[in-house]
């Protein structure tokens, strides 16, 4: 781990919720953030989200250890054509409804300029909690929140539900359409001025998302339009061309999350996974030599598991946004290793255009880097993209 990383991990080791386990990434678990940008007043908040959602059932045997996951994997990438059961599929009932606690921050400028009044509402992917908007290692270079504040814009950002300081749930039970109804609940709560400081009620609300959080945004919008003004999808690709399933889970090499590091991830069952080493999130998330190798270390440390079931039920959310008419951004690394298969040019125009054929679709390109592209020397361009974007459509 770099020496710049370890400093920083010894910086935050007096926030309580990490100062008796001292193991990188523990206080992502913890409802407060290592880092506050100093340009912004920031409120925590533990919110209980009503969520109604469409129920997926695992039809695989559940596995226990690294033994059983290997073997679900091994069966779940045999060559096509081979007659191998879905992993997962529908359920009965087929819609449930609960009660889930969701860990946010909202952070609005100390400076205003009435931008403030437009909220970014950002939902993670895999990969850090809610602090992938919010890095607290060199800020200035690699952290959203920090750069959107400056702009003028308020910006919440949450734990996706098993993920950080949220409740933690089956990791055979979660997927994307759980996710889906989280921030579509979430949204309306924003919307009414609940859990936005002294704020109040926005005028605005734009949507982002990476990777995951950028697939449960769009899915979000194609089944309510209303609970945004905007959307961002960052890390984002739609066209199957670009999508290698098979060749992600090898490269993942995933192993069962409590058994890689119990002290971090020993509240989630054996269905939460995460990717064997920092190696292998390189291989996927980053481009070399775009990518400062201390940078990489944080990621590691900062990382959350994902539910398999999450993972499976990606590609099964909706796709016809049509009823959305507001300005979409599509923007995702020049060489996306996830959603591009490692090189993006040719891919981003459809079928997302298709997708959201009423809307002012925008794709972009950001050179240089791969799926983590906030986390690329270049991030600040993005970031700029991004609030570039808002400005120019009225937000």
């Amino acid at each position: 781990m770099g020496l710049a990383v370890m400093c920083w991990l010894k910086s935050v080791a007096g926030n309580q919720a990490c100062s008796q386990i001292p193991t990188p990434g523990c206080f992502y678990g913890s409802l407060t953030q290592p880092y506050y940008p100093p340009n912004a007043v920031c409120n925590d908040y533990m919110i209980p989200v009503d969520i109604e959602y469409t129920n997926v059932a695992f039809n695989a045997t559940r596995w226990g250890d690294d033994y059983g996951l290997n073997n679900f994997l091994d069966v779940l990438t045999t060559r096509a054509g081979v007659d191998n059961s879905p992993p997962v599929g529908p359920a009965s009932p087929s819609t449930q409804t609960a009660t889930v606690n969701i860990a946010a921050t909202f952070c609005t400028p100390k400076n205003k300029n009435g931008k403030e009044k437009t909220v970014i509402l950002a939902t993670h992917g895999v990969g850090p909690a809610r602090a992938h908007w919010n890095a607290p290692v060199q800020p200035g270079q690699y952290n959203f929140v920090q750069y959107a504040i400056s702009q003028g814009y308020s910006v919440f950002f949450y734990d996706r539900l098993g993920t950080g300081a949220s409740d933690k749930v089956s990791g055979f039970d979660n997927s994307i359409f759980k996710a889906i109804s989280v921030l579509q609940s979430i949204s309306k709560l924003v919307r009414n001025g609940l859990y936005t400081g002294s704020l109040g009620k926005p005028k605005k609300i734009a949507v982002i998302g990476f990777s995951f959080g950028s697939y449960a945004t769009h899915g979000a919008i194609a089944m309510d339009p209303s609970i945004a003004d905007a959307v961002i999808l960052t890390a984002i690709g739609f066209n199957m061309t670009g999508i290698n399933v098979n060749g992600l889970l090898r490269s993942f090499v995933p192993r069962v999350a409590s058994l890689q590091n119990s002290a971090l991830y020993g509240d989630r069952d054996p269905g939460y996974v995460t990717w064997v080493d920092k190696y292998a999130q390189i291989w996927n998330y980053f481009k070399y030599p775009n990518y400062d190798p201390v940078i990489a270390d944080y990621a590691e440390a900062a990382k959350q598991p994902f539910a398999i079931t999450e993972f499976l039920s990606l590609l099964s959310g909706p796709t016809d946004a049509s009823a959305f008419k507001g300005p979409v951004l599509a923007i995702t690394g020049e060489y996306d290793y996830i959603f591009c298969d490692g090189y993006c040019p040719g891919l981003l125009e459809e079928p997302g255009r298709t997708y959201y054929k009423n809307a002012k679709y925008v794709p972009y390109i950001h050179p240089g880097a791969s799926h983590q592209l906030f986390l690329h020397y270049n991030a600040t361009g993005a970031f700029q993209v991004i609030t570039n974007f808002l400005s120019d459509n009225g937000l």
